[in-house]
């Protein structure tokens, strides 16, 4: 049998060398494929958190507003036990506060009255 012409086997060697060219194109093509929907799944990750931590401040503000909110409801309970004729000491012990505790809620509820009337103050002026 004849050996193959050079020019035969010179052929055959841009085939494969195409050919192995063109699988490396591909793989190429289909690691940036890959590469994006890494990064795009990425900044999905990072919206997803900024969203949640700023609904999350949302609610953590509101809870806090109600929770004043309810404290100051709690101090004025406690003026009304003044109001009513009750000691001080007397009330830190039916309510297991401290006497410095009664009168922060006593001082809460002054500052409430003083920010009221000064709101009052302001509206007629």
């Amino acid at each position: 049998m004849a050996a193959p012409r050079k020019s035969a086997q010179q052929l055959a060697a841009r085939e494969k060398a195409r050919a192995k060219a063109q699988e490396l194109t591909e793989r190429h093509e289909k690691l940036i494929d890959l590469a994006a929907e890494f990064f795009e799944q990425q900044e999905q990750a990072e919206f997803i958190r900024a969203d949640a931590k700023q609904k999350a401040d949302a609610l953590l503000a509101k809870a806090e507003a109600d929770a004043e909110s309810a404290v100051r409801g709690a101090a004025a309970k406690v003026q009304a036990m003044i109001d009513s004729g009750e000691g001080k000491a007397s009330i830190a012990a039916r309510l297991g506060l401290s006497g410095a505790e009664v009168k922060r809620m006593l001082d809460l509820v002054s500052r409430k009255d003083a920010g009221a009337t000064e709101a009052v103050v302001e509206q007629a002026a």
